[in-house]
């Protein structure tokens, strides 16, 4: 399976956007605290020009707060300076709409919008923190905008602004609350959209994984289930080879080349077995195991089976100093998958067991298959009996037969 670099894993997927939150929040932050640093320096101004100064006393404590909350973002305390920030700006806001911003017949209260974007921004950027304190804040926020716009509360003060500019910042007021919001509301929204795209992006890579690590059937059911299981067969046949005099030649190679080697051949082994319809088992050092009839079950088996042997022959041919031994066995076994880590679909029985000994007791060149084999291809296939052998783990002797050189199959089957 092919796969490129961006096509991460989930878990990486999720910590690569932990990580883009973590910088966005910290932007936000920095952002915002120099935003406090600059408005309460501007407000302190114009309140002083006008002798209001219980105002420019509020504006200094927003400095002071700016100035504390760029010191924590700096010192990596995100939640505390966003704790701080929602304070500070809640208080200041809560201040203007209760002593200057009072609503009146001309011009309604709008200084309490801000606290929507207040809340939503406070959501954002606490949103790996407990629970009740990423909500809280958020939620007292949109409870005073509902209670400041449902009513006409206010302290009438000297401090109170006119209607005549209240008019204008409601305009003001409104437009920038609203667009502070759809920034964020976009902010939002296309965070939801990347973490959507990398775990797609991540479901496709793992369904492919799973689909080249297993048959598409067995793959089909462990998606849909996620359970192992083990079910019998009963009629299907099992293949060894193993490549003969691999230790001296693993001795003579460079690491290298034995893997290019090995590859190499492993590799045009896979594609006979998309080819012949057969399943791959697993590969383990030099030894290659493929099955025919499991997972789904083919009445043509044993047949090819050992023309897909004939075929590994053929393919080894052209190599210098590369030989096969073969082993081939027939009849019921179990296969399924088992465990929780490093699941691969595997088959048990005796027929493994069999085919096994068919391989390490069988000749260099050559396809040594058990009678059950035999008796299920010789109508194809010219076979020599090699008489009987001792099979370790059998009581009995094994009758065994080498497939003859010169053995032609039938024309090929559709």
């Amino acid at each position: 399976m092919a796969t490129t670099s961006n096509e991460a894993a989930p878990f990486m997927a999720l910590q690569d956007e932990r990580a883009i939150h973590a910088r966005r929040a910290k932007l936000i932050l920095l952002v915002g605290s120099s935003g406090m640093l600059v408005a309460g320096l501007i407000w302190a101004v114009y309140f002083a020009s006008q002798e209001n100064w219980p105002v420019v006393g509020m504006d200094f404590a927003l400095i002071c707060a700016g100035a504390l909350s760029l010191r924590m973002v700096r010192a990596g305390k995100t939640a505390q300076s966003t704790l701080l920030m929602n304070a500070s700006v809640f208080g200041i806001l809560v201040f203007m709409a209760l002593f200057l911003d009072l609503p009146s017949d001309a011009a309604p209260r709008t200084v309490q919008l801000y606290l929507i974007p207040l809340a939503l921004s406070t959501n954002l950027l606490l949103r790996g923190e407990r629970p009740w304190l990423r909500h809280g804040p958020p939620v007292l926020s949109l409870l005073t905008v509902v209670i400041l716009s449902s009513s006409n509360f206010g302290v009438l003060t000297s401090m109170a602004l006119p209607d005549s500019v209240r008019i204008g910042g409601g305009w003001f007021n409104c437009g920038l609350a609203m667009g502070i919001l759809y920034l964020l509301i976009v902010v939002f929204f296309g965070d939801i959209d990347r973490i959507e795209t990398q775990l797609q992006r991540a479901h496709n890579c793992f369904v492919e994984l799973i689909g080249s690590m297993f048959p598409r059937s067995i793959a089909e059911r462990l998606l849909s289930t996620g359970q192992a299981f083990a079910e019998r067969h009963s009629n299907c046949s099992i293949l060894f080879a193993d490549i003969v005099g691999f230790t001296p030649l693993a001795a003579k190679l460079a690491p290298e080349d034995l893997v290019k080697l090995l590859s190499g051949i492993f590799v045009r082994f896979d594609q006979c077995v998309e080819q012949y319809g057969l399943t791959k088992i697993k590969t383990i050092g030099d030894t290659y195991m493929v099955a025919a009839g499991i997972p789904d079950p083919d009445g043509q088996h044993a047949r090819k089976i050992v023309e897909f042997g004939q075929k590994m022959l053929e393919i080894v041919q052209s190599l210098d100093g590369v030989d096969l031994r073969i082993g081939i066995a027939s009849g019921e076994v179990v296969a399924g998958v088992i465990g929780q880590s490093r699941q691969i679909y595997d088959v048990w029985g005796d027929v493994v067991n069999m085919a096994s000994r068919m391989e390490s007791q069988g000749l260099s060149g050559h396809i040594q298959v058990s009678q059950e084999t035999f008796e299920l291809t010789r109508q194809w296939f010219n076979f020599e009996a090699r008489g009987e052998v001792a099979i370790k783990g059998k009581a009995e002797m094994q009758k065994t037969y080498l497939l003859a050189k010169a053995s032609q199959s039938l024309p090929e089957w559709v």
